[in-house]
């Protein structure tokens, strides 16, 4: 019997759910974010010009309906002890809020971020999409029709970000910087361009958009990321009030997270203080437990 699929993460309201579902919509109609005068008509509504573009305009739209704080320069928002002004434009800048929506990894945004905390005195949101429900299309690419249609098994969840939090895990508990994941349902378009003989592997994607809001998670203060990446079979204390020691190996079984990201994973939950190194070791490795509890070292 196949696995019950894991709940979506986050709440969204009714209203929040159908304000999104509008503003999906008003993009896959708008010409703005349809092909080039090359393509037919019935390609115009569902292929961008540009990579997620969709994707990034619909996450901005409903993030902020005024389009008129859209890309907008903060070179005004500068503090007086700025020696260096330089040309930054946020995605989107309102009520000194900036909101960078990144529907790629965080690495383009490191340097961005810092000038950003450093130098205005705006709070800054990374807002990134999470596909918690994706349906995925093949496309010919010699004739651009569909080759098939299926719902993705693999369901997204919050610690799918965990590998793009290293990037940003030096302002991560500054109270100035959140990441908020959107999790969507996607339809995702690939060419069937790859080397494999059904053309999957190495495939390029083609376009991706958003069809509903699922689910709204927020990080910003370390309870919210004890929520999502201690799981609470590594926090629970035993009889005495002892919490149980892990290695990297036990944690990374317990979060689901895998390779680098395991170990910048803990990184982030000790600079949050949400866990700390324990003197006494298990095997030849290091080892942890989560703070808050009775200790034995």
């Amino acid at each position: 019997m196949p696995r019950k699929p894991l709940p979506i993460e986050g709440t969204v309201t009714p209203a929040e759910a159908l304000r999104f579902a509008a503003v999906a919509e008003e993009v896959m109609a708008s010409p703005q974010y349809r092909m080039g005068s090359h393509a037919s008509p019935a390609d115009a509504p569902l292929i961008g010009t540009l990579r997620e573009k969709r994707l990034h305009a619909a996450v901005k739209l409903y993030l902020c309906p005024d389009k008129t704080c859209h890309e907008r320069p903060v070179g005004d928002l500068l503090r007086e002890d700025t020696d260096k002004p330089r040309r930054m434009v946020a995605d989107i800048l309102t009520d000194g809020h900036i909101l960078e929506v990144q529907t790629g990894g965080f690495f383009p945004l490191r340097e961005k971020i810092g000038w950003y905390l450093t130098h205005t005195p705006c709070r800054v949101t990374v807002v990134h999409p999470i596909p918690a429900v994706k349906y995925l299309s093949w496309i010919d690419p010699n004739d651009g029709s569909i080759i098939s249609r299926h719902k993705s098994p693999k369901r997204g969840r919050v610690r799918d970000v965990a590998r793009e939090l290293y990037w940003v895990s030096d302002y991560v508990g500054n109270p100035r910087f959140a990441v908020r994941l959107l999790l969507l349902e996607l339809e995702e378009y690939r060419m069937a361009d790859g080397w494999s003989k059904d053309g999957k592997r190495g495939s390029n994607r083609y376009e991706r958009f958003a069809t509903a809001l699922l689910g709204d998670v927020t990080l910003w203060t370390a309870a919210d990321y004890a929520e999502y990446f201690l799981p609470p079979a590594l926090t629970a204390p035993d009889a005495e009030g002892v919490p149980p020691r892990f290695t990297a190996a036990a944690y990374a079984k317990a979060a689901g997270i895998r390779g680098k990201a395991t170990y910048s994973t803990l990184h982030l939950l000790e600079k949050l203080e949400l866990i700390r190194e324990s003197e006494e070791r298990v095997g030849r490795g290091k080892a942890w437990y989560a703070t808050g509890q009775k200790d034995t070292d």
